[in-house]
């Protein structure tokens, strides 16, 4: 009977035990933690909800690690030459594409640009935010695309991605072509795979 007993005791007693272990847990985990508590590297932020926030928004931020292309530097509005062969000649006729104004044309939330190493896209504002499409860039920009557009559902296959929303509409193509379409304005701008660098109202 005594080693009953004991038994029962012991259980109780590790049952009280087991309650008081999850009470202070519970405590030390609302205990608020201050900056000065976290050591951490390769953050500028003050406090530790800052850090968190500068984390968040880089990792939800549109990054390609496999982009070697550079970024748009040249920005323009018109029609000119892009990649052109020596046989298209509808595509010879078109002036260069200009390399002087660093700043997207006045007034356009759609317009042509150049990238550094001389490859060509189109960018758009939207949502306050610049965003660049390159052209014969297949593999990053079917992605880029969608995630710019991520508050719809964009339509296509493996060979187009065409996201379409009320203000914009954009088209990347396998074949490397890429437009797209202001609707505020309303205007275009494309660059095809034949090599024309085009923008229109």
């Amino acid at each position: 009977m005594r080693n009953v007993l004991k038994k029962i005791l012991s259980h109780i007693i590790t049952f009280v035990l087991g309650i008081c272990v999850s009470i202070a847990l519970a405590v030390y985990a609302a205990t608020s933690i201050s900056s000065a508590q976290v050591t951490y590297t390769g953050n500028s932020q003050s406090t530790v909800q800052g850090a968190l926030d500068n984390l968040y928004t880089k990792a939800n931020t549109w990054i390609n690690p496999n982009n070697n292309f550079g970024t748009p530097q040249y920005y323009a509005f018109g029609t000119y030459r892009g990649w052109c062969s020596s046989t298209d000649t509808g595509c010879n006729s078109y002036s260069d594409f200009p390399t002087s104004s660093t700043n997207p044309p006045s007034g356009k939330n759609v317009y042509a640009a150049e990238y550094e190493d001389g490859g060509y896209g189109v960018c758009i504002n939207r949502n306050g935010t610049k965003h660049c499409f390159r052209g014969r860039n297949w593999a990053y920009e079917s992605q880029h695309v969608q995630k710019v557009f991520s508050d719809i559902s964009c339509t296509g296959d493996s060979s187009y991605v065409n996201c379409r929303a009320s203000d914009f509409r954009c088209y990347v193509g396998s074949d490397g072509g890429v437009s797209c379409n202001d609707y505020g304005a309303p205007a275009r701008c494309n660059v095809d795979y034949y090599g024309y660098v085009q923008c229109v109202e």
